[in-house]
């Protein structure tokens, strides 16, 4: 970023902050970890660790009822439940998605998802290149949500893919006013929920299949004991769907990159799988897609000492306490026998990721393949990759990637019982 005061200038969205994040991080991770910024309508940012769970698991205090992001727009027909509610209604909730989204529930989809990640790689194999995102990494976890929880026709999967990015991942325009950027990534939310809303009703019709769309058909009970709307159910799958076919894109492509960028932790990989599960873990923390999320004030308060007054809107930026040096040692660096106790990549408290299972299996499935189909992994070019933000996610746009190429192996999709 140009030379800003960071106390009073910081702009998540700042066009040159991907391109010097980890210089960044580092300076207002040791300089400012609280900062106020003027953009979106104003608010302020967390970026230590310990600042950032002390917020994250006082929901009474900190609200996610008004929005996760500034100048949200607040309509009702795009909502993201349970994101964008409290305890004790976000909790049934979470506890109905984690029946579905649990890492032993999760375990049983290991056969599909593997089948789809070889599917993918053998349309870009035998030609020694491809564009990593395009090709990859924003295609798995469409495909996995479309046909492996949903059981939907992959060919709605670009329109709902192209919906749901304008929704989450889109930046801000070069002169576009914080009221049209609002619009503009509302109507890609309103897009996916009609998708949604005629999919719910359809299959609201048919017998019942036990998967989680029936969950969440079936509902849970308001605080004053009645039961949720049709609209919150709709939300919910919104949010499922959204938050898994986008954030997890990112980490994917930082996994080819690591693998292209580090060829003895690559060959160490290859040669050792017990070393996988602590190497995602590390990579999860490096190349976290969450940028930050937001939370509103419920009363006066302070935060790491600073205070804050009720109704102001702290962004909670997990991507930057995952950098934290009073945590990790080194913390720019990617060490895969780095001890991991607890992830912030997913966030914290009652709101934290129901999805992270999801996340970790595509990341190890995808370790496993590429390490086993994709020889001689590296970047087309130095400057080849490209990341950008969206107020509330980290987006790898390009990365472009060659490779010794490899055969194309045969691929038997598995039907599921649900």
């Amino acid at each position: 970023m140009k030379s800003v005061d960071y106390e009073t200038e910081f702009d998540l969205d700042a066009p040159d902050f991907p391109a010097k994040f980890d210089e960044v991080s580092q300076e207002v991770l040791t300089k400012c970890p609280i900062v106020q910024s003027p953009a979106l309508g104003g608010y302020k940012v967390v970026f230590r660790d310990e600042d950032i769970r002390a917020v994250a698991k006082d929901w009474q205090t900190f609200s996610n009822r008004f929005g996760y992001e500034p100048n949200r727009n607040g309509d009702d027909n795009a909502r993201l439940f349970p994101l964008e509610i409290d305890p004790p209604y976000q909790a049934r909730w979470r506890s109905v998605l984690g029946t579905h989204l649990g890492a032993r529930a999760v375990a049983t989809k290991e056969p599909s998802i593997r089948a789809h990640v070889n599917d993918l790689i053998n349309d870009f194999v035998g030609a020694g290149e491809c564009e990593f995102v395009e090709a990859y990494a924003s295609q798995l976890p469409g495909r996995m949500f479309f046909s492996t929880f949903l059981h939907v026709p992959l060919a709605d999967l670009a329109y709902v893919q192209k919906a749901t990015d304008e929704a989450v991942s889109l930046p801000i325009a070069a002169g576009e006013s914080t009221e049209e950027y609002a619009e503009r990534r509302q109507a890609g939310w309103n897009r996916v929920a009609e998708y949604l809303e005629e999919y719910m009703r359809k299959r609201e019709e048919e017998p019942p299949r036990g998967d989680i769309v029936d969950s969440i058909l079936q509902g849970v009970e308001l605080d004053d004991g009645e039961q949720a709307p049709w609209k919150h159910k709709l939300f919910v799958m919104l949010d499922v769907l959204a938050g898994g076919m986008t954030t997890t894109t990112f980490v994917l492509a930082g996994l080819a990159h690591f693998l292209a960028t580090h060829p003895e932790d690559r060959a160490r990989l290859a040669a050792d799988p017990s070393l996988h599960t602590n190497a995602i873990e590390e990579l999860l923390r490096y190349y976290a897609s969450i940028l930050a999320l937001g939370r509103t004030a419920m009363e006066d308060t302070e935060v790491g000492g600073c205070p804050v007054k009720k109704g102001e809107m702290l962004m909670l930026a997990y991507s930057v306490g995952c950098r934290d040096p009073q945590i990790y040692d080194r913390p720019n660096e990617i060490d895969i026998d780095r001890k991991i106790s607890s992830n912030l990549a997913f966030g914290w408290g009652s709101h934290r990721c129901p999805g992270n299972s999801i996340a970790r299996l595509q990341m190890r499935i995808t370790m496993e393949e590429l390490l086993r189909r994709v020889d001689g992994l590296e970047l087309a070019g130095a400057d080849s990759n490209q990341i950008s933000h969206s107020t509330v996610t980290r987006n790898w746009d390009t990365l472009p990637v060659k490779f010794t190429p490899g055969a194309v192996e045969s691929v038997e999709f598995v039907e599921e019982e649900v």
